[in-house]
């Protein structure tokens, strides 16, 4: 008898279920309205946005709008979800042409100036002009920071010498201690500022010592930061090797500019980890103490 051969079983496969993944979620974009420059909301933005992560959002700001012609090309690309609209516009009508278009195509909006000009309105009692020149006029303060500007530009790095006496603050330190961009910013601002580089066995210009101890101001950093920058720019330039970026040399070099410093009376910022932005703003809050102090002095009696 024949005997039938019977095929073995195949196992059953296992069919995988592919589920289709999920569409990367599209980041927002924040479209900034001014009708300026836009360098307030710029900074707000870019203050407001570091509580949340890195590239939570994609930002677009449309400048100088102005006429209803201008607002209406800005409001033309903005519709449909994954939009937000902040706005910093004077023009009463401007706000709410903003305001209905994004109601209209369920966009969210905010006036980032609004609220607290209402709020000051109430604070101190006066009705605001809504004037759009009035933010940069062409008069005697901003007359006074081109000058400083030019001033800090021809006192940088050690230049100009002979007339660091016309300046309402200068900046000393070793090389790379943030003195140049924090001039410029303190210029920006209405500050003549000059900045002379110090070295060690090198002469300290006697025109730098010989100013009064309350406008000069040492800027230091931490050594072991200071000879990572310095080896930085070694690199990049391709200098040839030298001490200028060894540690203990840089270590002696910030040691000797304290020390200068200390002889000298002069205040003293410590850069280290520190943005140009805060070093200027706490040069311009030891001005003003120095200031106080110096008019509370002429006020003593004799």
């Amino acid at each position: 008898m024949k005997k039938t051969r019977i095929a073995p079983r195949r196992k059953k496969q296992s069919r995988r279920i592919l589920k289709p993944k999920a569409a990367a979620r599209a980041k927002p974009i924040i479209h900034v309205l001014s009708d300026s420059t836009a360098n307030l909301p710029r900074h707000m933005m870019a203050a407001l946005l570091t509580q949340f992560p890195p590239n939570s959002a994609d930002v677009r700001f449309a400048t100088f709008v102005r006429t209803e012609t201008r607002l209406e090309e800005v409001l033309r690309d903005i519709s449909g979800p994954g939009h937000v609209v902040c706005h910093a516009v004077i023009s009463p009508g401007m706000k709410q042409q903003i305001e209905l278009h994004c109601a209209a195509c369920g966009i969210p909006s905010y006036d980032l100036t609004g609220g607290i000009v209402h709020f000051l309105q109430q604070a101190i009692g006066v009705a605001p002009v809504s004037n759009l020149n009035a933010l940069h006029p062409i008069d005697d303060a901003y007359r006074q920071r081109i000058g400083a500007m030019e001033y800090t530009l021809n006192h940088d790095d050690g230049l100009g010498v002979d007339t660091l006496h016309e300046a309402d603050v200068v900046l000393a330190g070793v090389s790379r201690t943030s003195k140049t961009p924090t001039s410029i910013l303190l210029a920006q601002q209405g500050y003549r500022t000059a900045n002379v580089s110090l070295a060690k066995g090198v002469d300290v210009p006697m025109s730098l010592l010989a100013l009064p101890k309350e406008k000069v101001i040492g800027l230091v950093i931490s050594p072991s930061q200071l000879a990572m920058i310095r080896a930085r720019r070694q690199a990049a330039w391709k200098m040839a090797e030298t001490s200028y970026n060894q540690p203990d040399n840089v270590a002696s070099e910030v040691a000797w500019s304290r020390n200068l410093f200390q002889r000298q009376g002069w205040p003293v910022l410590d850069v280290t980890d520190q943005a140009v932005e805060e070093t200027a703003a706490r040069v311009i809050e030891l001005l003003g103490r120095q200031a106080m102090r110096s008019h509370a002095s002429c006020d003593l009696p004799e």
